[in-house]
């Protein structure tokens, strides 16, 4: 273990078009952190997608460009013990149910296993509720997940750490040894609001201007796409003067903008689709939002709480455990029971009449951003990661 080789397994793939390697973005930036701040090499084991690359937030690389080494995984055959040797350390995605037996591996080679782990089993039956089409398949995928949870439990059993993205897989957790509390996010220092910016933008609420609300990410039931235009309706009926900005595509996008036609919601609502995190998302709701709502209703650790953070813009958003965990920490939002519209509306409208609360709020988010930024959090995660390789006997 002389080179103190580090080998990832991540959950995400990556694509190979026509020569060329396509990497998602955010992946991508993460192992760059970890090729700057890691002692020895880098090994990405990786499965190659079938499918075509997304539009945006993306790298494209030639092999020969990479910083560190990548081997593809055979999906049919999964990680295999060959591909482990030679590491000081293993970091794991616990969240793929094919990447289970690798801390198994890593015992067997007298390597320590790290795994990364954000959903939790409330998280994922939660899922299995909005997508199953009828009982049998929800019988069945409430099984397959009561199953690979006892999987799951065993393999850290294994383990020499885990690393928990956000507060809900922490707690479920905590009996596991080497645990890591982190926060996922994509914004680095350099793009945390400003001061300045700040106090700009803080200048539109206290003069009791329209709210700026906006939502970002995928137009999907789990993260409550479906009630974002029932709230702007009840705002519109309630006659708060408010215009609700709509970033991100998915199945429900269609229907959400037959809905704004049909309730007449035009002026109050847009849906510009996907846009580029960093040239166009980041930079328009640090300077137009004042208000994000997040209705998900699953407890997963979306990285869109620390990013919205960042930018200094508090939160509207349902009680799930994630943004519970986060507001634990942190009086950046309001929190709604599950499935309450009724209830998004009357937050939005107190906070629409209540702009000192807003803006102080909004600053609370800005400064629990400046301890939780990009760099931050990945030198905590490597930190870690040398800790547990120290303290194995291996």
């Amino acid at each position: 273990m002389s080179d103190q080789r580090l080998t990832i397994i991540p959950s995400v793939p990556v694509w190979w078009e026509q020569g060329t390697l396509v990497f998602d973005r955010k992946f991508y930036d993460g192992i760059l952190m970890y090729v700057k701040a890691w002692p020895g090499a880098i090994t990405c084991l990786c499965k190659r997608s079938s499918g075509a690359s997304p539009a945006y937030d993306v790298v494209r690389k030639h092999p020969h460009e990479l910083a560190f080494e990548l081997q593809w995984v055979d999906p049919s055959l999964g990680v295999q013990i060959a591909q482990l040797q030679g590491a000081a350390v293993v970091m794991a995605s616990a969240d793929a149910f094919d990447q289970l037996h690798v801390s198994t591996l890593c015992r067997q080679l007298g390597i320590p296993c790290v795994y990364v782990i954000e959903y939790i089993p409330e998280t994922r039956y939660q899922i299995v509720a909005i997508e199953a089409r009828n009982v049998l398949n929800r019988l069945s995928g409430n099984l397959f997940v009561w199953r690979t949870e006892r999987r799951r439990k065993k393999a850290f059993a294994a383990a020499a750490g885990l690393q928990c993205n956000g507060v809900a897989a922490f707690h479920h957790y905590e009996q596991c040894k080497n645990s890591l509390l982190y926060f996922d996010t994509r914004t680095r220092r350099a793009s945390l609001i400003s001061e300045r910016d700040l106090s700009s933008r803080l200048s539109h609420v206290s003069a009791g201007l329209p709210l700026r609300l906006a939502f970002s990410g995928r137009l999907i039931g789990m993260k409550g796409a479906d009630h974002l235009v029932r709230v702007a309706g009840g705002l519109r009926d309630r006659g708060i003067d408010f215009h609700l900005t709509i970033y991100g595509a998915g199945d429900m996008e269609l229907q959400m903008r037959q809905d704004v036609q049909r309730l007449q919601l035009n002026a109050h609502v847009s849906m510009p689709g996907s846009v580029d995190f960093d040239t166009r998302l980041m930079p328009e709701i640090k300077s137009s939002v004042d208000l994000y709502l997040m209705l998900h209703r699953q407890s997963d650790p979306s990285c869109t709480y620390l990013e919205t953070l960042a930018c200094g813009i508090p939160i509207v958003g349902y009680d799930n455990k994630a943004f519970t965990g986060i507001l634990d920490r942190a009086a950046v939002g309001e929190r709604v029971a599950m499935d309450d519209i009724d209830g998004v509306v009357s937050a939005v409208e107190r906070l629409h009449a209540d702009r000192t609360l807003l803006a102080h709020q909004s600053r609370i988010a800005a400064d629990f951003s400046r301890t939780h930024s990009f760099e931050d959090t990945f030198s905590a995660r490597v930190a870690h990661l040398r800790r547990v390789m120290a303290a194995s006997p291996c």
